[in-house]
């Protein structure tokens, strides 16, 4: 939406209309379905971008109501999934939702802000309960929102259920939590925000793709085959992956982290194969492994106390 909250002395000259940027938002589900994305989000109560909190209701609406309407149909008319950020009224208050739609334009499902702003609190909004993962077509979609950024156990317990994208809907970018969360929790992040930089941040933590004041809407392909290794005991296999497959894979290294990915450019490669055909551990199997290993060294240590 690349506008900011309302703020003393203002930085918004003027502020938006409700309607325009909500039309906005349209837009860019069109352009998202133009370029064939399976995915699009929409930040954090998109609507409400730019205006003071005593104008918050403007864009509030109850569940199902014309607005998320409107996102449905644009959802089915380009056959692509929508998370989008909406102020929805409750019993005893508001909520700041997002919405998961899938292609047929149909809710998968909401998550409730957990974490909202001391200014939110006073301004009537409830806070959610749990961290919802939604399962889609493309993998398993975690969300998360805003100021919800500063409880890492909200993120884990979206890795502990089985997330392998986490969509962030913001007022504000997020900037270096977000890699790290990705890094982390090796599942894919992808920021909404009503500032300029939203991102799409890959399972590493690097950065494929930042919106800009000019640059709306970004898209980046995200393999979900893409394996993570440490080089433990496999890091003598990396150049025999690059001789067997040559320029049918990419395999990059992390030297600091002492880690390694291999991610297919040939369609017809299955991941699952490579692995067996080289004996190579994933990432989360060998830390698993690991820590199953060292649980039985220190049960085997009390048992001789």
């Amino acid at each position: 939406m690349a506008t900011l909250e309302n703020r003393s002395p203002p930085y918004n000259l003027s502020h938006p209309d409700p309607k325009e940027t909500f039309a906005r938002g349209l837009a860019l589900i069109d352009a998202a379905g133009a370029q064939k994305a399976d995915l699009v989000c929409l930040p954090e109560t998109f609507a409400n971008a730019g205006l003071p909190r005593s104008r918050a209701a403007e864009a509030t609406e109850e569940p199902g109501g014309p607005a998320f309407q409107q996102i449905a149909e644009r959802a089915r008319a380009n056959r692509i999934n929508v998370v989008a950020g909406m102020r929805q009224f409750v019993e005893g208050g508001a909520i700041n939702v997002g919405v998961l739609i899938n292609r047929d334009g149909n809710l998968i499902g909401t998550y409730t802000k957990k974490h909202p702003t001391e200014g939110e609190l006073e301004n009537g909004v409830i806070p959610g309960a749990v961290a919802n993962v939604f399962d889609t077509d493309i993998g398993k979609i975690g969300i998360a929102i805003c100021f919800d950024m500063n409880w890492p156990a909200l993120w884990t317990d979206m890795k502990d259920q089985g997330a392998e994208i986490v969509c962030f809907l913001s007022a504000f970018e997020g900037g270096f939590p977000l890699r790290a969360y990705a890094c982390l929790h090796r599942y894919t992040v992808v920021s909404s925000v009503q500032s300029y930089y939203a991102r799409i941040i890959d399972r590493s933590g690097a950065v494929l793709a930042e919106t800009s004041r000019w640059g709306r809407l970004v898209t980046a392909d995200i393999d979900r085959q893409k394996r993570w290794f440490h080089t433990d005991d496999q890091a003598e296999k990396i150049l025999a992956v690059q001789a067997k497959y040559g320029n049918r894979v990419r395999v990059e290294t992390l030297g600091h982290e002492h880690m390694f990915s291999i991610a297919r450019l040939d369609p017809d490669l299955d991941m699952n194969d490579i692995v067996g055909e080289f004996s190579l551990v994933d990432f989360e199997s060998y830390i698993a492994r690991c820590t199953s290993a060292q649980d039985e060294v220190l049960a085997r240590s009390r048992e001789k106390r």
